[in-house]
């Protein structure tokens, strides 16, 4: 009797007790995306992506035509310099030569005066170049047309020379009219030739790019490493609880952190650019770190939006996707050195069709040495991490998980590519680098051998443009 008394407590006590914890994962993991809500997210996404490529362009200021001078300038500068060196090296320098530097300059600029954001120094520069390329006298450009009231004037052009302010073609200019005579040139401006800025310049571009190549011809020895990495990796299925994924559930939390990034990117568009208060307010003007700081922010939104969804504890996030795992140094290599082979070829069959650039890509904000931190923090640290945790890690791995590695590859280049705005060449390189990215991460299970190349690949980049275009000359 006095058992069954102590019995029927402990089972009182026991029925008091707390349950255990359901798991979040398992909750998270049944979480049903309705397919309409699904299917609104990738209208919006899609008029947003339509609006960026085929909608009104943004039109061209001022400062546009300001980079667009500075490249061009630099450009001719390294044709000049360079005109001894070997077709084939100067190709893989991406140093054109004089007459097709001189039409992409003219390309340039024709586009800009086609929107009025020449100033009077693209004017002047335009009709010099537009005449050095037809083979006549600079003297007879095209001026008046351009609304200015002659060519320049000799000694306004002598006095920039003699303050070093003077572009490539103040030089050419001289030399080409015959306004000086040789012992003037001399003298006064010297010649394009012996401009020791050219041989400098040049002497940057070979050592920063030809570095890159180094690197590269050093790297193609693990080639047959990566194409078996990618063979297991086409072959390779997710596991744990990232390989779980539905797939609707991935993609809606994709959409909905990208989208949030896009709110928060045009708030602070418009919040600096002064349209938010107004037609008439001021731009906003921001110190290089402050900008860094809000850049890396924008960045980071749409991962930490993404992670939040998927993810109780910060740790599990970092765990689960291999985010502290040691990159597979060799694999990562090895891409990079495949990645530039192919880039050369796609350069070479599509980049001719592509419409010109005025600026190259350039930006004002990344000149100067404060412009060199911005570059790297933004597109070689911020932008490796966070693209790959959202692209590859979010987006790749929850279609990987319903249609296989393949297709998810595909797929998620190619989101990835036209999310970047490019032309063809661009859409098509973007979008190999991407696939490139994905099958590294399907191949390891670690993201940081992703986000190891993409920063590798984008410091090849910008660091020798930084070092050919926004460095002082």
């Amino acid at each position: 009797m006095r058992f069954s008394k102590k019995l029927s407590t402990f089972r009182c006590i026991d029925s008091h007790a707390p349950k255990p914890a359901a798991n979040p994962y398992r909750q998270i993991l049944r979480r049903h995306v309705p397919e309409p809500l699904l299917a609104l997210l990738v209208f919006v996404m899609g008029v947003w992506l339509w609006n960026n490529h085929f909608g009104p362009a943004i039109a061209y200021d001022q400062q546009t035509c300001r980079m667009a001078l500075l490249k061009i300038d630099r450009d001719l500068r390294l044709a000049e310099a360079t005109d001894h060196l070997p077709p084939l090296l100067r190709s893989a320098l991406a140093i054109e030569s004089r007459q097709a530097a001189l039409k992409t300059a003219v390309d340039a600029l024709d586009v800009l005066g086609a929107e009025n954001a020449l100033d009077e120094e693209g004017k002047y520069a335009l009709a010099i170049l537009e005449a050095l390329r037809r083979g006549i006298n600079p003297a007879q450009g095209t001026f008046l047309d351009l609304g200015l009231p002659g060519p320049p004037e000799v000694g306004a052009v002598i006095r920039r020379i003699a303050n070093g302010e003077d572009p490539w073609w103040d030089r050419e200019y001289l030399k080409q009219t015959g306004r000086l005579s040789t012992s003037e040139m001399a003298l006064h401006a010297g010649t394009t030739e012996g401009d020791p800025r050219n041989h400098e310049l040049a002497l940057r571009a070979i050592v920063a790019r030809g570095a890159v190549w180094l690197l590269v011809i050093a790297d193609l020895g693990f080639l047959p490493r990566v194409f078996r990495a990618f063979g297991r990796a086409l072959r390779s299925r997710g596991s744990g609880y990232v390989g779980s994924w539905p797939m609707a559930l991935g993609l809606g939390v994709f959409l909905s952190a990208y989208l949030a990034s896009i709110g928060f990117g045009r708030t602070i568009d418009l919040v600096i650019s002064g349209n938010l208060s107004g037609d008439d307010a001021a731009p906003i003007m921001l110190p290089s770190w402050l900008f860094a700081l809000m850049d890396a922010a924008t960045r980071f939104l749409p991962p930490l939006v993404a992670l939040g969804f998927l993810f109780r504890r910060s740790r599990h996030a970092v765990d689960r996707l291999g985010l502290v795992a040691r990159p597979d140094g060799a694999l990562v290599l090895g891409t990079f050195a495949l990645l530039a082979v192919v880039d050369q070829f796609l350069k070479h069959t599509l980049g001719a069709s592509a419409s010109p650039d005025p600026t190259g890509g350039l930006s004002s904000m990344e000149s100067g040495p404060s412009g060199l931190i911005l570059a790297v923090t933004s597109a070689c640290i911020a932008a490796p991490i966070a693209e790959e945790i959202l692209y590859r890690g979010v987006l790749f791995r929850s279609i990987a998980n319903r249609l296989r590695v393949p297709a998810a590859t595909l797929l998620s280049a190619t989101v990835f590519a036209i999310v970047h705005f490019y032309s063809a060449y661009g859409l098509v390189s973007v979008g190999t680098f991407g696939a490139a990215c994905a099958l590294c991460f399907a191949a390891t299970g670690r993201l940081t051998t992703a986000i190891l190349l993409h920063a590798l690949y984008n410091s090849a980049i910008k660091i020798p443009e930084w070092i050919v275009y926004h460095a002082p000359l």
